[in-house]
């Protein structure tokens, strides 16, 4: 059994009408049939050019061998992502998408390898056999179309809790075709596994195929299961996470508006007793003790606070408590750092109007660390965070 192959049509065809046949689909259909069921997974748009690169260089290394599928899927994600994707997404979320579309391809291609034959063996027509049979791709493409249609907003859902926290999730699903594309491979090629030994003696051939179609979609099925499990699993942890740190910030946020105001208590009876001392050294004319009153002023009204009124005071106009205190912990985060911050909040914003809270945080959290970072690294070491509704 051949795992890999790379021929040369022009030696191999009898005819010239079977070489033109060969053309079509290798070069029009599987190309086709192998892009566009990501295409329509992720809604966009590729390039005539993809579709050509890969049917030219199928002509010589076609489709349905083992090897030959794995260098054509690591062909296509490195041309999507070098040619198309222009930062849209990562590189991590590419091949998890084109991976799934990957199992959708075997899976449509085990629907229709399954079904089809019985559909000939009903039609008994030399005619319908040669239509069926030349349009076996289009088949499974259409079966595939169908497949995309009914799981693409469970896929999306299942993106959008696993986010970019959890990769090695990502890659192991982004894995599970390659089991699936070999044992369609083996079962293809190899014919007494297609008689599926295991049944009883003298089962029919509907049997046969209606257990190999029973495989497909049972493998295909629990690997759906398992995203879905694992993606409400770690998004449900996430939350609970989020909600730890949230609560977490928020009493670091109250603990230290509580030493403000001890600040601004012990402030105002400093400055209350230096002002007497100064308007009693001014009524005696001791100028000497009232320069001295006065400076000892001046270095308490600048004396360093660390988490300044200035700056924390914008953060009333953000209304979600949890939101509050992931900014505030990063703003404590930047003056730890030695950072000057300018703060600039000027109306009440709700930023969860348009946004979940998990996905505001994630967002302010990745700004504010990446801010911090070249801050540090710049000769001005000044940060300026200001939130605005448009």
């Amino acid at each position: 059994m051949t795992y890999f192959n790379l021929i040369n049509p022009f030696t191999l065809t009898p005819s010239l009408s079977f070489l033109l046949i060969w053309a079509i689909k290798i070069c029009v259909f599987y190309p086709l049939f192998f892009l566009g069921t990501y295409k329509h997974l992720q809604s966009r748009r590729l390039p005539l050019c993809l579709y050509l690169i890969i049917a030219v260089g199928a002509f010589f290394l076609p489709f349905n061998f083992f090897i030959n599928d794995l260098i054509w899927i690591v062909i296509a994600i490195a041309l999507i992502y070098f040619l198309v994707n222009h930062g849209t997404c990562s590189l991590t979320d590419l091949v998890a998408s084109f991976s799934y579309s990957m199992l959708v391809y075997y899976f449509s291609q085990v629907i229709v390898v399954s079904l089809l034959p019985l559909l000939l063996q009903l039609l008994a027509s030399n005619t319908a056999y040669f239509v069926l049979t030349n349009l076996t791709i289009p088949l499974c493409y259409g079966a595939s179309l169908i497949l995309i249609r009914l799981t693409r907003s469970f896929f999306k859902r299942y993106l959008t809790c696993l986010q970019n926290n959890h990769l090695i999730a990502k890659w192991l699903f982004s894995l599970a075709f390659l089991p699936f594309s070999y044992w369609f491979y083996y079962s293809q090629y190899n014919r007494r596994l297609m008689q599926l030994p295991v049944l009883p003696a003298g089962a029919s051939p509907l049997s046969h195929r209606l257990t190999f179609l029973g495989i497909g979609g049972g493998y295909f099925l629990l690997v759906l299961l398992a995203m879905g499990i694992t993606g409400h699993f770690l998004a449900h942890r996430d939350r609970a996470d989020a909600a730890e740190y949230r609560l977490a910030n928020l009493a670091r946020y109250t603990s230290q508006l509580e030493v403000m105001t001890d600040d601004l208590r012990r402030f105002r009876h400093d400055y209350q007793n230096i002002l007497y001392s100064l308007n009693s050294a001014l009524a005696t004319d001791n100028i000497a003790y009232a320069k001295r009153a006065l400076n000892h002023l001046t270095h308490t009204t600048q004396r360093d606070i660390k988490v300044p009124t200035g700056i924390i005071g914008p953060l009333k106009n953000i209304e979600d408590p949890g939101i509050k205190a992931v900014v505030f912990d990063k703003i404590s985060t930047a003056l730890d750092q030695g950072l000057r911050m300018d703060v600039e909040i000027a109306d009440p914003i709700r930023l969860t109007q348009t946004l979940q809270q998990v996905d505001a945080i994630r967002i302010i959290t990745i700004l504010f660390d990446n801010a911090i970072h070249a801050a540090r690294l710049s000769d001005d070491k000044r940060l300026a965070f200001s939130l605005y509704e448009n």
